[in-house]
């Protein structure tokens, strides 16, 4: 896996969450995001077939010696399958 994959190594999975989740079914991750989603992210959910795509900001308080993880917020999806637009 390159550096450039790390970062996007969940988006690959979408399409297949897609098809295994039930109208209603939320999908959640580690999205490497810290308080927005970037536009290619949101355009592979989009691709694999969701339309209601949500997000929470969370405060974390990662050790110092934290390996993959250094602010204090980061961004949790909140996806839904079967809705349109909060609906």
């Amino acid at each position: 896996m390159t550096k450039e994959e790390i970062h996007k190594n969940h988006f690959p999975f979408f399409c297949e969450a897609f098809r295994l989740l039930k109208d209603g079914g939320v999908l959640t991750y580690y999205s490497d995001e810290i308080d927005s989603f970037s536009e290619e992210h949101i355009n592979c959910l989009r691709r694999a077939g969701f339309t209601d795509i949500q997000s929470m900001v969370c405060v974390v308080n990662p050790p110092q010696d934290c390996k993959y993880w250094k602010s204090d917020r980061i961004l949790a999806p909140i996806i839904f399958k079967g809705r349109k637009g909060g609906e």
